[in-house]
């Protein structure tokens, strides 16, 4: 049985100008983001995604610089601070060492350097300062309530995507429902991709997607554990060649009670193990005597865990007609400096505003290569080198002599605020887009 949907089709009774309608595959943050700003447009999008429900799995958790400042143009910073909290900047730690009380124990290894993102007095951090910390499968589950909230945002969950058929002024997506095997069609002015690495939207359309994989394998674990330390800065990368480390607070940390953390840890690309024997806690609790600093034997409790190999790859094109792509999707970054889904949120931004000249103001569909063309831009001169290089400064420095051996960690050992200012300018004036001005000579 096939049937057709309508919500922003592209007919309209008695003669009426049709509503403009946006098609959005894959229900993730950077779609619900997109959807939201689509909607607050008086845009109809209806979103699709394959799954049953919203993803848990462990991922992202840490926002700052242009992608806060996005959000809160969005009118969704508020919100967030509510359900999350922000911290005021990261830093690299050696390895935890032993506690000195001869049980056993350990405690955080030295700093070797600090990048701080707020004032160690500012308690007000407004967005663009410190890192806004909030689980990614709660970011989502946010958008999306101010995404319906607008009124013309649907949200349509098991039904995964097969085809994409485009028209002269319209584009319509062919999907299938989950549990039942019926086809739909979704008729909209727009379809957008924002359905993650291995996106269906960009494999109909035969984009390519080149780029590399890297040998090593992440192993994401939420952990709760008694705080026995309150560092300077929460969110910190540990050196090692085999299994470096980047750890971050999902709760805000207090002293002396439980939280809920993020351990993210390297699998040597020598390791045989498959995904599920890694995932056993026999070997989670193997990696966290390395990593995590506490009295022995170690006490915590382990809650989502995720094996996930790592790339760098770009999309030739974020456009294919009347269909587009962002967020990972379009893009893979491996996640050492939180480049990724931050991209994405930024991707979604300079989308919102391409569409709403297109199909708001009149301009020609020219404006959607300007969106594919300066973010491609962004990934390749910026997103991409420099997430690479934070996965090499934590993989290929020695804890013992980084601090000297490293410029970026030698630049970061007594700063001025010029030095760090000029470090975080990139993060404003590079990675967002602002497209009205990368349009304004497009006809």
């Amino acid at each position: 049985m096939t049937a057709t949907e309508s919500h922003g089709a592209t007919t309209a009774a008695n003669g009426a100008h049709p509503p403009k309608s946006v098609v959005i595959v894959g229900a993730g943050p950077v779609g619900m983001f997109l959807a939201l700003k689509l909607g607050k447009a008086s845009i109809d999008v209806t979103v699709v995604e394959k799954d049953a429900n919203f993803s848990d799995a462990p991922r992202a958790c840490g926002y700052y610089a242009a992608s806060a400042l996005a959000m809160h143009a969005a009118g969704v910073w508020d919100q967030i601070r509510n359900e999350g909290f922000v911290i005021k900047g990261l830093c690299w730690r050696k390895k935890p060492v032993d506690n000195g009380e001869g049980k056993g124990g350990k405690k955080l290894g030295s700093m070797i350097a600090a990048q701080p993102l707020a004032e160690l007095d500012d308690d007000v951090m407004p967005p663009g300062t410190g890192i806004l910390c909030l689980q990614q499968p709660l970011l989502t589950r946010l958008f999306a309530r101010e995404a319906l909230a607008t009124k013309h945002v649907k949200l349509l969950f098991g039904r995964e995507l097969t085809a994409i058929e485009e028209g002269e002024s319209s584009t319509t997506a062919v999907t299938r429902d989950t549990a039942t095997g019926e086809v739909r069609r979704i008729t909209a002015d727009f379809l957008v991709g924002t359905d993650g690495g291995r996106s269906t939207t960009r494999k109909l359309l035969r984009i390519p997607f080149p780029g590399h994989t890297w040998p090593e394998r992440l192993l994401a674990t939420n952990v709760t554990v008694h705080n026995t330390e309150d560092p300077l800065y929460h969110c910190y990368y540990l050196l090692d060649p085999s299994n470096f480390t980047v750890i971050t607070p999902l709760t805000d940390p207090v002293l002396g009670q439980e939280s809920l953390w993020r351990y993210t840890m390297a699998i040597d690309p020598s390791d045989p193990r498959p995904d599920e024997e890694l995932l056993r806690d026999e070997n989670i609790g193997k990696l966290y005597e390395q990593v995590m600093p506490g009295a022995r034997p170690l006490q915590y409790t382990i809650g989502a865990r995720s094996v996930y190999r790592i790339h760098q790859r770009l999309a030739s094109t974020f456009r294919r007609g009347r269909s587009l792509l962002a967020g990972d999707a379009a893009h893979l970054c491996n996640p050492f400096g939180a480049l990724g889904l931050n991209t994405g949120i930024l991707d979604a931004e300079a989308l919102t505003d391409a569409l709403i000249m297109v199909l708001h103001e009149g301009r020609s569909l020219a404006v959607l290569d300007t969106y594919s063309d300066e973010r491609r831009k962004v990934f390749q001169f910026f997103v991409d080198p420099t997430s690479t290089q934070n996965k090499l400064r934590v993989q290929n420095n020695h804890q013992d002599d980084a601090a000297t051996n490293d410029w970026y960690f030698r630049l970061l050992q007594n700063p001025t605020a010029d030095v760090l200012r000029a470090q975080a300018q990139p993060y404003f004036d590079v990675w967002r887009t602002d497209l009205r001005k990368a349009a304004e000579n497009v006809v």
